[in-house]
């Protein structure tokens, strides 16, 4: 199959979609990633011709309905936007969740006169549906594509010298998220605590500890090479308990050692290999605990890696969406195809 996805930036999706179509090209398909900034949806639905299309429902707009329309024959799902019993409450100042607009809702539902899309997607937990996103079920039905693990970037990883050290973290630390980073996270840098930390990111985070960009390439070595890799979220998943993010199950895959803020759904997916915990205070005490308990680490490491590699790297996600379009041989082919990578990746 020839499939399209429709991207709008550098940030966290990006690297989704790329894990998403990295699972796609090995099992056979032809992906292209579209930079809606870049190139005009004409463009670039004439000069590739999909036979399916994964968008999301805040980027509909007039060229893309059209194009879909041209294309019956199209497969078409798209990344809902929040619409449900949680949006119809939460205080979008202190939490700047995406949900969807008048004009999108309205945008979604007149396609769907056509049959178009599909099927809507969201990457939280198929438990939560029901609260974030059961408005959209008079129009579409969504469906759950949670984050995963890119088995192609993030398992494998060696121990280097270079980046050993008792925490390590790769991430951004921006507005929003600096809100759990600078009550988790930024205690640990204190001189006093004579912890050996670093962190790698796209931006500076103004702490001795950053160690600049560090390519794709290095990113499993230095998370491997990291006695503890912590896992922090948004405030809104601290609140309502949705919206796991990918860190997780890409340092599960490289055997990485996890400790977590807490989150109930991540909680869900890993009750045991990961540990949580719902404080600052605990998670600095259970920091501190681990760090002499190697152990232990290497035991929830590995129970943790065999749990993402068994159920949750994208050739699982993308078999369940194929499986929900009633696509049964493409949902047999990404199996068979995940089988065939773990052999070759000796994973």
């Amino acid at each position: 199959m020839k499939i399209l996805i429709s991207n709008d930036g550098p940030h966290a999706h990006f690297y989704i979609r790329t894990g998403i179509g990295r699972a796609l090209t090995y099992a056979g398909h032809q992906v292209v990633m579209w930079e809606i900034s870049k190139k005009a949806a004409f463009d670039a639905f004439d000069e590739f011709e999909p036979d399916m299309f994964i968008g999301q429902t805040y980027n509909l707009n007039e060229a893309v309905r059209k194009c879909i329309l041209a294309r019956p024959n199209m497969k078409v799902i798209m990344k809902g936007s929040d619409w449900g019993a949680i949006s119809d409450s939460i205080d979008r100042v202190k939490y700047p969740v995406l949900i969807a607009n008048e004009q999108e809702i309205e945008n979604v539902a007149e396609l769907r006169k056509n049959g178009k899309p599909d099927l809507l997607y969201v990457h939280y937990h198929p438990d939560r549906l029901g609260e974030t996103h059961n408005h959209w079920d008079d129009i579409v039905q969504t469906v759950s594509l949670m984050n995963a693990a890119d088995i192609f970037l993030f398992t494998n990883g060696k121990v280097k010298d270079q980046y050993k050290s008792h925490v390590g973290f790769m991430g951004g630390r921006w507005g929003y998220k600096a809100q759990t980073i600078d009550k988790y996270l930024l205690p640990l840098m204190n001189p006093k605590s004579r912890l050996n930390i670093k962190i790698f990111g796209n931006s500076d985070w103004g702490v001795p500890q950053y160690c600049g960009f560090l390519p794709d390439n290095e990113a499993a070595h230095f998370l491997r090479s990291c006695d503890i890799c912590p896992n922090l979220s948004e405030p809104h998943s601290h609140k309502y308990g949705y919206d796991v993010v990918e860190r997780p199950f890409k340092l599960l895959a490289n055997k990485c050692f996890v400790i977590s803020d807490y989150v109930e759904d991540l909680e869900k997916l890993f009750p045991k290999s990961i540990i949580h915990c719902k404080t600052p205070a605990e998670f600095h005490e259970k920091i501190g605990y681990y760090l002499d308990k190697p152990k232990e680490r290497a035991i929830l490491s590995q129970l943790g890696y065999e749990e993402v590699i068994g159920g949750h790297t994208y050739f699982h996600r993308m078999a369940s969406i194929f499986g929900e379009l009633g696509m049964g041989d493409e949902q047999e082919n990404m199996l068979k195809s995940l089988d065939k990578c773990i052999k070759e990746l000796k994973l």
